[in-house]
């Protein structure tokens, strides 16, 4: 009987069963730390204060007609990105305001979505091309659930680099998103 054949034959055994297993590790490893990365980047307790807080100071606002203009059929209600002119000229004393504290609290966009998101993750109509073509914000809304009828979804994408400043490019920039509900 030759043994040195069987000592290594048994020694490729070991290493292959070594080598599947320490892949499987590091798998489950992999998949919890993307998971853990996502979870981290969806409703953040920080966020949902500023998101809470916003709310209020929105509400001071004339919503009704961003609400009316969802329930004449748009999809969905831009109310900042990158400018706040949706609330017309009636407010021009509070824009400088409202950019600073938006500028100061990273805020990419500020959106009004109706409490049935399937319209707009589906992506089957036209006037949701902009969500459906940012798929970090497109896969959050697809995380929450569905809100009873006649309530509203504020939801808010704030962006900032590693360090906790404004984003100047979208390379090295994190997305953060956090969403409360808006009464009908």
């Amino acid at each position: 009987m030759n043994r040195k054949g069987f000592v290594f034959v048994e020694t490729i055994i070991v290493i292959a069963i070594m080598l599947s297993s320490l892949m499987l590790i590091y798998s489950l490893y992999a998949s919890s730390v993307s998971n853990e990365n996502i979870r981290l980047r969806y409703d953040d307790t920080a966020k949902l204060y500023e998101t809470f807080y916003l709310k209020k100071y929105l509400e001071s606002f004339d919503l009704d007609a961003l609400k009316a203009r969802i329930n004449d059929g748009e999809p969905y209600q831009m109310i900042y990105r990158g400018t706040s002119e949706v609330f017309g000229s009636s407010y021009s004393n509070e824009k400088i305001f409202l950019e600073n504290m938006w500028m100061d609290l990273h805020i990419e966009s500020i959106i009004l979505f109706p409490s049935d998101l399937s319209d707009v993750t589906s992506c089957d109509r036209n006037d949701v091309a902009m969500i459906c073509t940012n798929t970090s914000l497109l896969n959050y809304l697809k995380s929450l659930d569905d809100l009873e009828d006649g309530t509203y979804r504020l939801v808010i994408e704030f962006a900032m680099n590693e360090d906790g400043q404004t984003c100047t490019s979208p390379i090295g920039c994190y997305y953060y998103y956090s969403s409360v509900k808006v009464g009908a």
